[in-house]
């Protein structure tokens, strides 16, 4: 039998020795703390709100009994999209489904912890979940690596995985301003057919947002692959922008298991 200590913070650490990439997996404190505060600030919250409203669509023709239905986030980072599907619930007055995070950066989960204490939250690889089979309802990966077979083991029979990406011009405001000549970015489905999963549906979350302070734009640049090609100049000089206007645009990819 093994035992793990819960952290203070109320989650537990799971992620195995030989699953360790470097010594402090995942996004760092630092990245983890700019998508804090830049979600803190709102820009994200109609993409919040409206992932909630896809993964409880298909909650409900999943099958399962409204007191027994999981969804599970793989790559939950600071937990923010699983708090915006507890508040979707709350507001229409019915129940949670039972959350469950996951995610290799210790400061992420730390943080969905603590903000969620009715949650249960893990350091674990989300390469190998240390999730029981058959037990979720809903896998969400949102801009997270996708791991088909382990997907499709914790699922059970009718349930969903929802893949979210970024759609053609996700950030491109952003992008302008990093790159030389910014493409804009090609969405394709991301599971082939040799994946074991049947794509059953696409959603897309558009909208446009308006940053306007510096302080917000440096943590936007750092929660995003961008800031690894931004060149010292480049951060210098958006360091000191004011504004920025640039849209967000996110597609949302449902599968079912094929077998």
């Amino acid at each position: 039998m093994h035992q793990f200590d819960v952290a203070k913070e109320g989650y537990v650490n799971l992620l195995l020795a030989q699953q360790r990439h470097s010594k402090d997996p995942g996004y760092s404190k630092s990245m983890i703390a700019s998508r804090r505060d830049f979600f803190d600030a709102g820009h994200y919250q109609p993409l919040g709100e409206g992932l909630a409203t896809i993964v409880a669509r298909y909650l409900n023709v999943a099958g399962a009994t409204s007191d027994a239905r999981v969804v599970v986030d793989a790559g939950c980072g600071e937990g923010y999209y699983l708090r915006a599907i507890r508040r979707l619930h709350e507001s229409r007055k019915v129940v949670s489904p039972t959350l469950y995070g996951i995610d290799v950066s210790k400061h992420g989960v730390q943080i969905a912890a603590r903000r969620d204490p009715c949650g249960q939250y893990a350091v674990a690889s989300t390469h190998a979940m240390p999730v029981l089979d058959g037990a979720v309802d809903v896998v969400l990966a949102h801009f997270s690596p996708v791991f088909p077979s382990t997907f499709r083991r914790v699922l059970r029979a009718g349930g969903t995985l929802l893949v979210g990406g970024p759609g053609p011009q996700h950030l491109l405001g952003l992008k302008e301003l990093v790159y030389d000549a910014p493409r804009e970015h090609t969405v394709s489905d991301l599971l082939g057919p040799d994946s074991g999963f049947e794509h059953i549906g696409t959603h897309e979350i558009q909208y446009d947002i308006e940053v306007v302070n510096s302080t917000d734009i440096g943590n936007l640049l750092e929660m995003t692959p961008f800031y690894w090609s931004a060149s010292e100049l480049v951060q210098e000089r958006l360091s000191s922008l004011e504004q920025l206007r640039t849209p967000i645009d996110v597609v949302v990819h449902a599968y079912r298991s094929s077998y």
